[in-house]
């Protein structure tokens, strides 16, 4: 199994699963250029990953004008985070899961 190099952005939320029962999801934060880089079981839902990407990787609460999109055509995370993993690959989001970061600015 190959580890990432950066030890410190990686972080696999349910280590116990087998390999095969995990997505790896990339987060890029456009504000900085730090990558992360996450683990979790299929059937995890995608808050779970939101939630610990706030948490822990951008150590911060998460704005109203926040932006998470998908790398590839833009289509915003957030509105999906009730799903699970499993269903929202089934439904054709973001197959690569490299999502994009944009904090927001908090005011008008």
């Amino acid at each position: 199994m190959t580890q990432p190099t950066d030890v410190e952005t990686f972080e696999d939320l349910d280590p116990d699963a087998p390999e095969q029962e995990k997505v790896k999801v990339t987060v890029f934060n456009e504000e900085d250029g730090d990558e992360y880089h996450l683990r979790a079981r299929i059937t995890a839902g995608l808050k779970k990953v939101i939630d610990r990407l706030y948490d822990h990787k951008l150590r911060r609460e998460r704005r109203p004008d926040d932006r998470l999109t998908c790398e590839q055509g833009g289509e915003d995370i957030f509105q999906f985070e009730d799903l699970t993993f499993e269903h929202y690959l089934a439904e054709g989001h973001c197959p690569k899961l490299e999502w994009l970061f944009v904090g927001g600015t908090g005011g008008a």
